[in-house]
């Protein structure tokens, strides 16, 4: 009976601590999910160089835009489901510096690795300019800078590695195991990473490194790597050295991580194994990525730019001083149709002299057209071409 009871108050006391932990839980995920919009956000694509600061306190939705140019917008908005649209979204009024009069409006919505931000005009009038507005798209800071750290299992030489698998371990892997794995996925995967500029050169640069074409990646392989590059191995490594040296080199990997996310993304929404409302974000946030397409020798380059003792000098042509004796005496020029005196070409019995034009000319020139034409001449004669 004793251990009946002493069951029955330890399975009682299991219930209330699985209850206290389920409360616990949901005290914690209540402020997540109340945070929204709040974070520190960097523009990607065409926002590259913007940045994005955002809290969101009971609804209402503050912050600043500072834009490539280092102007800073003030933003002040509400949540949409405060103004009769959607919860997803947020929109309000952007300010220019301290200036308390709205310049233009915007537009907030929440995706899977950041927001997307429409910058709206305001027309004279104070209406918003749709048609002029601007969408850019953030990712929230710290997505995909830090690396896996969990230990990457043995590849084994002949073993085919799925996509997923190989997003989230090809930064560990050597060189020539990279190169060798990259070949072996499929046609379609490798084609969706293609698609991506940082993350195709992400791939590129790590392979470069093993000294291609070699035992472990083709000559076959390395052409596919290169073809949409325009580039090889003996050019991109010197500006992958030199962009590692400076300070943007990690910028550049942080945005290689975020491609592959969509990459990753893609390839489940194209499996099925994705929400359609997520696989339309992810739509949405690739979209721009891919016709921002660039090359891994502009990227390197626009991370680390040449020492100005590398660029090619220009040598200035030194002008000659003037000598007359060199001037070379040209023709006359004709006479132009200004020049010309007023004359009329008459024909007459088949030749065609020039006459000077007087008002008795003209009036007897006038009777003749007149009776040629009464005799069924048109006079005066259509121009044979």
């Amino acid at each position: 009976m004793k251990r009946v009871l002493s069951s029955h108050r330890c399975f009682q006391w299991r219930w209330v601590l699985a209850a206290m932990l389920c409360m616990a839980a949901l005290a914690i995920s209540a402020p997540l999910e109340a945070a929204g919009f709040t974070g520190k956000y960097n523009g990607i694509a065409n926002a590259t160089g913007m940045s994005l600061s955002i809290q969101e306190i009971e609804g209402r939705v503050v912050g600043k835009l500072i834009l490539a140019d280092a102007r800073a917008y003030a933003l002040n908005g509400v949540r949409g489901q405060q103004v009769g649209d959607t919860a997803s979204g947020a929109q309000g009024e952007l300010r220019l510096g301290g200036d308390p009069k709205a310049v233009a409006f915007f537009r907030l919505e929440k995706r899977p690795l950041g927001v997307q931000f429409l910058f709206i005009p305001m027309r004279s009038d104070g209406h918003a300019d749709v048609k002029s507005a601007q969408d850019y798209s953030f990712l929230a800071e710290g997505v995909g800078v830090a690396a896996s750290e969990h230990m990457v299992a043995r590849i084994v030489e002949t073993e085919n590695v799925g996509l997923l698998r190989f997003i989230d371990e090809y930064r560990q892997w050597k060189p020539q195991d990279l190169g060798r794995i990259y070949d072996r996925l499929s046609e379609k995967d490798k084609g969706l990473i293609q698609l991506y500029d940082h993350a195709s050169a992400d791939i590129l640069w790590r392979v470069c490194e093993s000294n291609p074409p070699n035992e472990f990646v083709t000559q076959a392989a390395l052409d596919e790597l290169l073809d949409r590059q325009q580039a090889d191995c003996a050019t991109v490594t010197p500006l992958v050295q030199r962009a590692r040296a400076g300070t943007l080199f990690p910028e550049f990997l942080k945005r290689a991580k975020y491609q592959f996310e969509i990459i990753r993304e893609t390839s489940l929404c194209d499996r099925g194994e994705s929400s359609p409302a997520k696989c339309a974000d992810v739509s949405a946030l690739g979209a721009p990525l891919m016709m921002h397409w660039r090359s891994i020798v502009t990227i390197m380059t626009a991370i680390a730019p040449p020492a100005p003792a590398e660029m090619i000098e220009v040598v200035q042509p030194v002008p000659e001083k003037h000598d007359a004796s060199k001037v070379i005496p040209l023709p006359p020029l004709r006479a132009s149709l200004a020049d010309v005196p007023k004359e009329l070409v008459a024909r007459t019995a088949g030749t065609i002299v020039e006459v000077s034009k007087t008002i008795r000319s003209v009036k007897d020139e006038g009777r003749a057209i007149v009776r040629e034409r009464r005799r069924g001449l048109h006079i005066p004669l259509r121009d044979p071409r």
